[in-house]
């Protein structure tokens, strides 16, 4: 089976075929220049360089986790396992009988995990699919996954890669909230960063490099926790020029969401961010989690007027 079989039928005209790194012929001065974001230990999280990494890039490498290397392999294998199905089984498996769903091309996820389509002349040339996976759903997957051994493996590794990055977040939120001298109980923590609304969402970029993968946004989450191949292409926004998010072995790229930004009145940003046109011509993965606030919480800063979460959400799909 030709590999274009996997992916949308819109993508394929617009895939390139893999052959080798040729030499950017692009002007020096165009290209996306590289730059070492801080690197944080959480085994041993020293305090004023995540202060730092929060209030001067909104994006930092997190090593030490504690996550398995045989479960990160294992996380890797079934991603590309899954994504390289045929796109019609896809679409089968992930459909509305599915508590997860697919994506692709002009279809971009909400905030509450729904699949919103976006306008064609909006997301035009931007080619990536991927699956949405609410871990708070994951075991509506079992009857349906029982049959099916592979769906079956792919709802076990993620299940217990879930449990990991959820207490990564966790783990973060807490010291982050340190950082800030903000004194919120146990509630309040619960409410800001709701463990129920956790979601792994999975995405595949074709190997084309003419076409960038995701338009600049930033993230309508508390934190996200993202996971990305040796490939690259993961761009961020710093004092008004585009970098080059290196990718560091057996690490995670953190990227500080729109809620740090209004929990901490602004004192950290939230990072504009996107995927670019990557050198190498191989297909991209990554694997990014998000966890947001519950649709209850309400945020009052000196910023903002107060409004709850479901309000903002109901903004962002507008906005889309």
């Amino acid at each position: 089976m030709s590999n274009s079989v996997s992916y949308p039928p819109e993508f394929r005209p617009l895939m390139s075929e893999p052959t080798e790194p040729e030499k950017s012929t692009e002007p020096a001065l165009d290209r996306i220049k590289d730059i070492d974001i801080p690197v944080l230990n959480l085994e041993d999280l020293d305090m004023e360089k995540l202060i730092e990494a929060c209030k001067d890039w909104g994006i930092f490498h997190l090593e030490n986790t504690g996550i398995p290397l045989t479960l990160m392999s294992q996380v890797k294998e079934i991603t590309e396992s899954v994504l390289s199905l045929p796109f019609e089984e896809k679409r089968t498996l992930f459909g509305v009988n599915s508590p997860l769903s697919y994506y692709w091309g002009t279809h971009t996820v909400s905030p509450s995990g729904k699949a919103v389509t976006r306008a064609p002349q909006e997301s035009s040339g931007h080619l990536f699919e991927g699956i949405n996976i609410p871990l708070a759903s994951l075991s509506r997957l079992l009857p349906l996954s029982c049959s099916d051994p592979k769906l079956e493996s792919f709802r076990v590794v993620m299940e217990e890669y879930g449990k990991h990055v959820t207490r990564i977040i966790v783990t973060l939120f807490e010291a982050i909230i340190e950082t800030l001298s903000l004194e919120l109980s146990g509630d309040q923590k619960m409410s800001y960063l709701s463990e129920l609304t956790g979601v792994i969402r999975v995405q595949r970029y074709p190997q084309c490099t003419e076409s960038p993968g995701l338009e600049a946004h930033t993230d309508s989450s508390v934190i996200s926790i993202i996971n990305q191949d040796d490939v690259g292409g993961l761009e961020f926004m710093k004092d008004g020029q585009w970098f080059n998010v290196k990718p560091l072995a057996n690490s995670f790229v953190i990227g500080l969401g729109d809620m740090m930004q209004v929990i901490s009145d602004e004192e950290y940003k939230s990072v504009l961010h996107k995927v670019g046109k990557r050198m190498k011509k191989k297909e991209r993965y990554s694997i990014v989690y998000f966890v947001f606030p519950d649709k209850d919480c309400m945020f009052k800063s000196s910023r903002y007027k107060p409004f709850k979460f479901s309000e903002f959400e109901a903004q962002v799909k507008l906005d889309v």
